[in-house]
């Protein structure tokens, strides 16, 4: 007998019994049960109804409720359930569909309270906690609804809607590592959740792994086409690996399914912003900046600054900052935002106060020791009673140019200048050389840059072929192809084994206009975890220091340092310097660097658009009244030692005299 025919079956026998005891209240109830489960909800509605005339027990109040909610009458439901629970405090499910309702109708803190009474009742109960979880996130609490969360899976392993509830408040608290581990779990258990693998890629692309992002998405949207979000997250991972193609036509396929998507709309009006196609990209959203979604809103903020209308932008987000329940993302974006703007309008108290909040809302920890720690063994490792004897592969190749350096310090407009050189090709910023660096280190079972000394010549070899692929997939008859991923400084000692007669083009600028642009600058996910503190990032300085103080006595390598303030005071012999240092002929389009056709993909996308402007040198100076802690923390014996100090002196000085 089918499960169907047991449940006809038991109908029958119900009505049967009904037309002997047509007021029976608990054969009504049973009715009402059967009913509703076989999806009648309005013969369900009848006899529970009738239940509640006849009886008003705790289970036809509640059954009545349990139809009313599924028919998303809440209001109506509330009654019969706060009833119910006078006449029996005790029954946990009463307690539950209460906190349902209540959530349901917005009403968030009664709805903890009804689930929180549900949990305490029965706290074996994996059910109550996803829910009394799932309230306290939509309140906002996203660190009790954590516990909540954690709880309920805890209990309950393979309860897939609380783990992905727990990943995504883990996300809204910007902790995105620990929530890839969440989502990936829940797609273990579920692997045919489109909803879970966009999950898991949102996670990927804030932890700074866009490819692993990406692999999610795709996964997202071929188990479900017509899933929206999938398409438009897609879009967001294509934007990272610098595919604008790609990235508008899932944004377009976004909008097809759904043509109010804020996602996709905001992620098409960003793409045609790093195009430099502000006006088109600003007719994109600018009817919905008032009510869409915070992304969306902030995309059409950053348009508009690019058009030079801050005091639009201003009151946009100083509205927007006011709406209940952001989430700690929220207020980091709208926060940073708001700081880039007051900076715009030159209210520079009021933008440190705004950048300080947006950090602190960004919750990313830095472990300045372990940071010290690594750099000692990388100078350790590339000591040169070491270095001398490590393998190395001896690959001829002038292909990779790195361009290194603290971020902001230049290394976007080096590589826009040069990528202007028909002979240059810039890959924009790449993880290859990083992950090189980590398969290289695990020989012997040691970690980065200790397994280095492990590795033999034919693994170097191999690791350099396949490095020398990648740069070949940016362009196949380049011929340089630069890398511009300024933690590459790291790795300088690693180029060199691989690549002799490579190049390093070192970016070097002032050092409170580097922290400050830092400071003020929204990286995406958490791939810079220093830069949300003046001490933090004092200390990561205080490291590239030594470190590029390390190659500069040590490494054979061929390298060319370039001061950010003489490039911009200077253009011209400047470049030519860099062109020669590439061992190329000097091409006058490097001084039209902002009229090349390729896509940035990195912070200062804006800027390069732009003929070079000197008015970000000396940016610290309007806001020296905060800057104590950075300044008392960064190390200027070394930046002495390093020959730029009056190099970058004499460049401002010179550029403060012409105006």
């Amino acid at each position: 007998m089918t499960t169907r025919q047991a449940v006809e079956d038991e109908r029958r026998a119900l009505l049967n019994a009904l037309g002997q005891a047509p007021d029976d209240p608990e054969l009504l109830v049973r009715l009402g049960g059967v009913e509703y489960a076989a999806g009648r909800v309005d013969e369900a509605e009848i006899a529970f109804r009738r239940a509640v005339e006849v009886g008003r027990s705790p289970a036809s109040l509640e059954g009545l409720s349990a139809v009313l909610i599924s028919k998303k009458r809440f209001a109506d439901a509330l009654p019969y359930l706060e009833e119910a629970i006078r006449r029996h405090p005790g029954r946990p499910s009463a307690w539950l569909r209460a906190g349902e309702a209540l959530r349901k109708l917005g009403r968030f803190e009664e709805a903890i309270a009804a689930f929180a009474r549900a949990a305490q009742l029965q706290p074996q109960s994996a059910q109550a906690h996803y829910n009394l979880g799932l309230a306290l996130r939509l309140a906002g609490r996203w660190p009790q609804g954590a516990k909540a969360l954690k709880a309920a899976v805890s209990l309950e392993p393979d309860h897939a809607e609380a783990g992905h509830a727990l990943g995504r408040v883990l996300y809204d608290m910007g902790r995105y590592l620990e929530a890839a581990d969440r989502f990936g779990k829940v797609v273990r258990l579920r692997p045919e959740d489109p909803a879970a693998h966009a999950s898991l890629g949102a996670a990927w692309q804030m932890v700074g792994d866009i490819e692993a992002a990406r692999v999610s998405y795709e996964k997202s949207v071929a188990l479900a086409p017509g899933y929206a979000d999938g398409h438009s997250n897609l879009g967001t991972a294509y934007q990272r690996l610098r595919d604008p193609a790609r990235a508008k036509a899932c944004f377009q396929r976004a909008l097809e399914i759904d043509p109010a998507h804020d996602g996709a709309l905001a992620g098409l009006a960003a793409t045609l912003d790093r195009e430099g196609l502000y006006e088109e990209a600003l007719a994109l959203v600018e009817e919905r900046l008032k009510d869409g979604a915070t992304d969306l809103l902030i995309t059409g903020v950053r348009i508009l600054r690019n058009l030079g209308r801050s005091e639009e932008a201003y009151e946009l987000l100083e509205s927007a900052a006011r709406r209940p329940g952001l989430s700690y993302s929220d207020i980091q974006l709208l926060r940073m935002d708001l700081g880039a703007v007051s900076d715009d309008l030159g209210r520079h108290e009021e933008a440190f106060a705004h950048y300080r909040a947006g950090n602190a809302a960004k919750q990313v920890r830095f472990d300045r020791a372990e940071y010290r720690g690594y750099v000692e063994r990388l100078l350790k490792v590339f000591a040169p009673h070491s270095w001398s004897v490590m393998a190395r592969a001896d690959n001829p190749s002038e292909l990779p140019v790195l361009v290194v350096g603290m971020p902001r310090s230049g290394t976007t407009l080096v590589e826009q200048i040069l990528a202007s050189h028909p002979g240059v090709a810039g890959a924009g910023e790449l993880v290859d050389l990083q992950d090189a660096a980590t398969d290289l280190g695990r020989v012997g079972e040691l970690e980065f840059p200790e397994g280095l000394t492990r590795a033999t010549a034919g693994q170097l070899e191999e690791t350099a072929e396949r490095y020398l692929r990648r740069l070949r997939s940016e362009s196949a008859d380049a011929l340089r192809v630069i890398d511009k991923t300024p933690a590459n400084h790291i790795l300088v000692g690693l180029l060199q084994q691989l690549y002799p007669c490579a190049r390093v083009i070192h970016c070097v600028r002032h050092p409170l206009d580097t922290a400050l642009s830092n400071y003020f600058q929204n990286f995406a996910g958490q791939t810079l975890p220093f830069s949300y503190d003046l001490e933090d990032i004092a200390a990561y300085y205080n490291g590239y220091l030594h470190v590029m103080e390390h190659w500069r006595q040590h490494a054979q390598i061929a390298m060319f340092e370039v001061v950010y303030e003489e490039l911009v005071t200077d253009q011209e012999r400047v470049s030519r310097e860099l062109v020669s240092f590439l061992d190329l002929d000097w091409d006058p389009a490097c001084l039209r660097f902002h009229r090349l056709d390729r896509l940035v993909s990195t912070a200062s996308h804006a800027q390069v658009r732009r003929p070079m402007y000197r008015s970000s040198l000396g940016r610290w100076e309007p806001y020296r009244a905060w800057l104590e802690p950075l300044v008392s923390a960064i190390d200027w014996d070394a930046w002495r030692r390093s020959g730029f100090a009056d190099r970058v002196d004499a460049a401002i000085a010179l550029a403060k005299a012409e105006t």
